[in-house]
């Protein structure tokens, strides 16, 4: 990465300032929050994401908007000319477009997510970050990242940098200590969730008169608080769904409090309080509100989409699923190759009253179809195989007739997800 961008001239040590993420879960949704709350605050913003869903322009936002095709086309064919015969993966050549079109463009910020690890990615040639933030770790790409989640931490917090503050999202002890000790070694100094900062559903307070007449503006309307060594400020909860992203919130309040605090960017309380209420980041717990397949579920049915593909990801979605829909639900499920299926779906199971096995077409390695309903049958699931979500939803999951169960959650793989959006257009 380096010897490509040297020839082109170093465009990452020319884009505007930068905030550089890693982590296991929430690395993009972190990232989405905070591009919210800094538009909101009236500031251009380049983004650099992946996987795209869709549309490959999806991954870079350049001052709030996708690239457009002619000149993601152009940069490809910079990088083209430059690369030659040599190797090079497709994420490191869109991130060599993504540095070029962000060093050619004003913007007052940039955020850059991590592909995998952070130690080795190809995003880590910035050298100069104004900040880091490294979200939850857990187990995902062993084979590449190590077996244990202490030796993932420790790839995770290649992307610190000396001088240069790291907010850290709440971890297992043995995950902060790792982070930790890589910290003193490189000299940068953290804000660590759960210590300098914490940030909390609150549960909502019935209040008196009395109280009312003291703070017109009620408190049972707050249902987050972020609290640190200098403040304590309530906020309603983010627009994207499940407790996990009130921790994700909470890494993006924590980054605006530095970048305020510390390099003056004017980012105040309404401004917070309106990016994350207009955050939009898909297939996060997503409610799918309009479309093809939401045309074909009666009245009073609901339909989520979530990208959640390792274990980590599936126990957070059993714990909004718990809250939310304890009585079952129905779930449409597709995954890539190598994934432990089983495990992932022990933490659905008291709850999936059918699964609907999927293969996941946007993505060559696929687990079949077959092989998930075998998995899940295993552990006690119902499951039945399935051409496709739609053959899922209108000839088993409509006709299934489970009485009280309206509600069909589509997971597995943010490849899914894009398999959804295809289908859903």
């Amino acid at each position: 990465m380096k010897s490509f961008l040297n020839k082109l001239g170093n465009p990452e040590k020319k884009m505007p300032p930068t905030i550089h993420i890693a982590g296991t879960n929430g690395k993009g949704s972190t990232l989405a929050f905070i591009r919210y709350i800094m538009q909101a605050a009236g500031y251009k913003v380049h983004a650099y994401t992946s996987p795209h869903l869709v549309n490959f322009n999806e991954r870079i936002v350049i001052a709030g908007s996708y690239i457009d095709d002619n000149e993601l086309y152009s940069l490809l064919e910079e990088c083209r000319a430059v690369i030659a015969e040599q190797p090079i993966t497709l994420f490191e050549a869109a991130t060599i477009a993504a540095f070029l079109a962000f060093s050619r463009h004003k913007a007052d910020i940039t955020l850059v997510e991590v592909g995998m690890g952070g130690r080795l990615d190809a995003t880590n040639v910035i050298d100069n970050p104004i900040l880091t933030i490294i979200t939850s770790i857990a187990l995902d790409h062993t084979e590449y990242l190590g077996p244990t989640v202490e030796t993932i931490a420790g790839e995770k917090a290649g992307i610190m940098k000396p001088n240069v503050p790291c907010v850290i999202a709440p971890q297992e002890k043995s995950v902060m200590n790792t982070l930790e000790h890589h910290a003193i070694n490189k000299k940068s100094p953290l804000y660590r969730g759960g210590l300098e900062w914490n940030c909390k559903k609150r549960l909502s307070v019935i209040q008196t008169g009395i109280q009312k007449q003291k703070n017109e503006r009620s408190r049972a309307g707050a249902q987050m608080i972020f609290q640190s060594a200098i403040q304590s400020i309530e906020f309603s909860l983010p627009s994207l769904k499940g407790d996990h992203q009130v921790i994700n919130a909470g890494n993006a309040i924590a980054a605006c409090s530095i970048l305020s605090g510390k390099y003056g960017f004017d980012i105040g309380e309404e401004d917070i309080t309106s990016g994350l209420q207009r955050t939009y980041w898909p297939a996060r717990l997503e409610f799918i509100r309009e479309g093809n397949l939401i045309s074909l579920l009666p009245k009073n049915w609901q339909l989520f989409l979530d990208g959640a593909h390792n274990n980590d990801g599936a126990r957070v979605l059993s714990q909004w699923v718990k809250d939310n829909f304890a009585e079952g639900i129905y779930v449409v499920f597709g995954v890539t190759r190598n994934r432990n299926v089983e495990e992932f779906l022990e933490h659905l199971k008291p709850y999936i009253k059918l699964l609907c096995a999927v293969c996941v077409k946007s993505e060559p390695k696929a687990t079949n179809t077959n092989l998930i309903r075998e998995k899940a049958n295993n552990i006690g699931i119902k499951a039945v195989e399935c051409e496709s979500i739609g053959d899922a939803i209108s000839n088993h999951i409509l006709k299934a007739s489970i009485q009280n169960i309206k509600t069909i959650l589509i997971c597995g793989s943010l490849f899914l997800a894009r398999d959804f959006a295809m289908e859903d257009s």
